[in-house]
């Protein structure tokens, strides 16, 4: 909108640090989605008005407003069971075929297309190998459905919130050990809630299979490996972390304080 034109150089690297903890990576996702929306709150009315063509001002909304399809996938959540109840009375294949199919091509083609593109354009050579990691990926994403949300409903609310910086734990390779960070933030009753969600929806496949219905199940399994691989993980990093973190604090506090001379010296 200011006259700014941008090109794009794949071949220019910036080195960066990709959270190894399930906390620091959900606290991350969570303030790029806040800070989105936040954006398209304070920007998109500019778009709106400004002389662009059509199809960038389109390209801005979706790259904006992407983040809101987590508090849509809540709402799925909510009328999931129900709607398998309602339909397990008139399920058979004509609706399988041209109800249930298209909407799970449309909710998973579109986010494979565009990792494997991404993963073609990086590493040319290798890429085919994403296609083996592509379900635990959507799965991961599921995961964060939970603290992505809050974040959605907090910009879409103007709730204001510090800025939670990513934690660094300065691991460059193989068998380094990760230093811990004093704004190490552990998120407390998300990680309950994403194990409840998995439940649920390990019940949803159960009565998906009692019901013959087993086109849908596959698509389940996906939300019960992301919660609770995201909940599981988060629990349990968190209890390490800090046994592990205070018994380093212990030992950096015993070092430092002046301890006695030895017998004979």
């Amino acid at each position: 909108m200011a006259g700014w034109r941008f090109k794009y150089l794949p071949d220019v690297e910036c080195p960066s640090e990709l959270p190894i903890e399930m906390n620091a990576f959900k606290t991350q996702q969570a303030r790029w989605a806040k800070g989105l929306i936040q954006v398209s709150i304070k920007l998109l009315p500019d778009v709106f008005r400004a002389k662009l063509p059509l199809k960038q001002k389109w390209e801005a909304i979706q790259h904006l407003t992407a983040n809101l399809s987590y508090p849509l996938m809540v709402v799925m959540i909510v009328l999931l069971i129900p709607s398998m109840v309602c339909r397990s009375y008139v399920q058979g294949w004509f609706q399988m075929l041209f109800i249930d199919f298209p909407l799970f091509t449309a909710s998973t083609l579109s986010i494979a297309v565009f990792y494997l593109y991404a993963e073609h354009e990086i590493f040319p050579k290798t890429w085919k190998k994403t296609f083996l990691y592509m379900p635990f990926l959507m799965a991961l994403g599921i995961g964060l459905t939970v603290t992505n949300t809050k974040a959605v409903m907090e910009a879409l609310l103007g709730i204001k919130s510090g800025f939670v910086r990513t934690p660094k734990f300065r691991v460059t390779k193989k068998g380094d050990k990760a230093m811990a960070q004093k704004y190490l933030k552990r998120l407390k009753l998300a990680p309950w809630i994403e194990l409840a969600l998995g439940a649920y929806f390990f019940w949803a496949i159960c009565y998906t299979l009692l019901n013959h219905n087993y086109f849908t199940a596959p698509f389940l399994i996906l939300f019960v490996v992301g919660y609770w691989y995201t909940g599981f993980l988060s629990i349990f990093q968190g209890r390490f972390d800090r046994f592990r973190f205070g018994r380093n604090k212990a030992d950096s506090e015993q070092e430092s304080s002046p301890r006695p001379f030895p017998v004979g010296v």
